[in-house]
């Protein structure tokens, strides 16, 4: 059986109708096609870039070039044109190495070069001349200095994401890292116990306008631009990248900051852990403030997570779950003493896996 795909009619021009197959087939393509550059556009890869020349400058024109995450050991391999530029697009959040080789020069490795989603890393190498069993090991430590975008941006790392105390464990807390963002309440507790994300204003935006994603997926509930729909536990985030200004039109949609959650991976080890925050009112220090009333406060968050290879150097799994239990004063503790006595005799108790 034939299937009809176009019906040609004359009617003083050519137009072409699709039948229900060929527009069903048509749909899915475009649908496909959305899908794929919506996902390239919202920069959960970055790109390493860079120039290889000799000790007195010159190009060196096709040197060998290795990139391999320093963590999966993912390589990628390339070489240099005419002019001596290199280039990998959408590699991987992670710790690289670069190594260029060519004939008549010494090879040189650059290590610790930390990609972060989304960003144009520059690696420029010198090739010092002598055998190409010769290696010379350079190790990146300071911060690269992003030339070329004029984008303001701040990435906040993973030992930024571990370390940093979150009283509500929660990742938009850490916004307040970032120069030009102000807190808009007390109560911090109502970013974890909910989904909203208009807690903070960015250089003076509306609280609600800024962009939520979550490895690059849209992560706002359409009908609300003040909730997220997955809030990612702290212990599952790898970094998180905030554009505040001057970024690009592929992260548009809102006139606020573009904040970009990358979760975490596995790797070539298993790695597992268990955790438990707790707070406590029996902890707390008295609130010196005048009239200051002391509410109860129990809040523990846990949980796990597992990841590890599942074919080394290729494929790689991570998972895990996490449970708020709240029970505390619905107003923040600084102005508890304005609370009505309704909301202080109130004292929720409330699950939240995730």
């Amino acid at each position: 059986m034939k299937t009809k795909l176009f019906d040609q009619e004359i009617r003083g021009g050519n137009q072409f109708h699709l039948s229900g197959s060929a527009k069903l087939a048509v749909a899915v393509a475009l649908s496909l096609t959305m899908f794929v550059e919506g996902l390239a556009a919202q920069g959960i890869f970055g790109r390493i870039s860079g120039t290889v020349t000799d000790s007195q400058g010159g190009a060196v024109a096709g040197a060998k070039i290795s990139i391999v995450n320093e963590d999966t050991k993912l390589a990628r391999a390339t070489t240099t044109d005419a002019n001596g530029y290199y280039v990998a697009s959408d590699l991987p959040v992670g710790s690289y190495s670069v190594t260029a080789e060519q004939a008549g020069f010494k090879s040189v490795k650059s290590t610790g070069n930390d990609l972060v989603a989304g960003a144009r890393l520059t690696v420029a190498l010198t090739l010092p001349v002598g055998d190409v069993f010769q290696k010379v090991e350079v190790v990146a430590v300071a911060e690269s200095v992003n030339t070329t975008s004029g984008e303001l941006a701040r990435t906040i790392d993973s030992n930024e994401v571990k370390d940093v105390a979150l009283n509500g464990r929660n990742y938009m807390q850490l916004l307040s890292l970032i120069p030009g963002v102000a807190i808009q309440t007390d109560d911090e507790l109502n970013l974890t116990t909910s989904l909203a994300t208009n807690n903070q204003s960015v250089n003076g935006n509306r609280n609600d306008s800024n962009s939520l994603s979550v490895d690059g997926g849209f992560n706002l509930d359409s009908g609300s631009n003040s909730s997220q729909v997955n809030n990612v536990g702290i212990d599952f985030i790898r970094e998180v990248a905030v554009k505040s200004s001057n970024f690009s039109a592929e992260y548009g949609r809102n006139s606020g900051a573009s904040v970009n959650v990358v979760t975490r991976s596995g790797g070539n080890s298993f790695h597992g852990a268990l955790f438990e925050f707790i707070r406590n009112d029996v902890l707390d220090a008295r609130d010196p403030t005048p009239g200051a009333v002391k509410g109860p406060l129990r809040f523990n968050d846990f949980g796990w997570d597992f990841g590890g290879p599942i074919k080394r150097g290729k494929l790689f799994f991570f998972g895990g779950q996490e449970w708020n239990l709240a029970h505390y004063l619905r107003c923040p503790p600084r102005s508890s003493s304005t609370c009505p006595a309704s909301q202080l005799s109130r004292l929720p108790t409330t699950t939240y896996p995730r």
